[in-house]
């Protein structure tokens, strides 16, 4: 099967409109990376999530435990299929790319930890991510127990003694651990993490059309929080593409205004300002459609 364009944003747009617990991960991250490398069937990547589907089955004997499913885990992901994480070209685009993450077996924490959780999902287990700084972890569950597993060191279980060494090597500093460190992210917030980090390298790499290819695919699978449209009208209007830039920043206002609650004042703040210093190379009329609020943010 390839997908095309209209098929793929619109499955990403029904991600979009779908319940939390009912989001497929594993599916949505390959229709994401095949965006990148259209024209390749996606057969042999739903043939190989079978097979660590059934690999883990055949592994887990039934395992109650979350150590015994750790252990499963393990011995699927990294001693039967060498998953790992690239440490050596860590911000290689090749590494948030899912196909491209199965193909070579290398990856980032959050897209490794996409298919172990794809592995345990298929068991029926409790399995989440772990919203640790900067490290994408996985938590997994037993029946009456929990383990923290680090997709990216060959699946290792990481105690409270790892966890704070952890925060040491990320921070530069302080091993204390925080309540936050270890809250669980759902799969919309996966998927968004996974986007992030191929925005924030072509931001690096000044390459704008790639970040805002992201920030649209993000718009798509996470409609409801307006920051994505802001980034994205923001960018757009940094690389001259006024129009789509004011028109989204608009689109924000129209949801602030109508959910006053969104508590986003910052955001209009800089919204506000920037179509303030836009006035001068814009269509008067244009303007006064938001000139009320305009003269607000003054």
């Amino acid at each position: 099967m390839i997908p095309t364009l209209d098929k793929q944003i619109e499955y990403l747009k029904k991600v979009g409109e779908t319940a939390e617990d009912d989001i497929d991960i594993a599916e949505t991250g390959l229709i994401l990376a095949s965006l990148d490398r259209p024209g390749v069937s996606l057969q042999k990547y739903h043939h190989h999530l079978e097979i660590l589907k059934l690999d883990t089955a055949a592994e887990s004997h039934d395992a109650k435990t979350a150590e015994e499913r750790a252990n499963s885990l393990i011995e699927v992901m990294w001693r039967r299929h060498e998953y790992r994480g690239n440490d050596q070209f860590y911000d290689d685009l090749q590494n948030v790319n899912l196909m491209s993450v199965i193909d070579r077996r290398l990856g980032l924490p959050i897209s490794l930890g996409i298919l172990y959780l794809h592995a345990a999902h298929s068991q029926g287990w409790n399995a989440e991510g772990v919203n640790f700084p900067a490290h994408f972890l996985i938590r997994v569950f037993g029946e009456n127990d929990q383990v923290i597993l680090d997709p990216f060191h060959k699946g290792k279980v990481l105690n409270a003694h790892d966890l704070r060494e952890l925060v040491g090597t990320i921070s530069g500093g302080s091993h204390d651990l925080e309540k936050w460190h270890h809250a669980p992210l759902g799969k919309r917030a996966i998927l968004v993490r996974l986007l992030n980090n191929i925005k924030i390298r072509c931001l690096n790499a000044s390459d704008f059309d790639l970040a805002m290819n992201a920030l649209k695919r993000t718009i798509y699978i996470d409609p409801e929080k307006i920051v994505h449209k802001y980034e994205l009208g923001m960018l757009q209007i940094h690389t001259r593409s006024t129009d789509e830039g004011r028109k989204n920043l608009i689109d924000c206002l129209d949801y602030m205004d109508d959910n006053v609650d969104s508590n986003d004042a910052d955001m209009r703040k800089h919204i506000l300002g920037t179509l303030k210093e836009m006035r001068a190379y814009q269509s008067p009329n244009v303007f006064e459609i938001i000139k009320g609020d305009i003269d607000k943010g003054e």
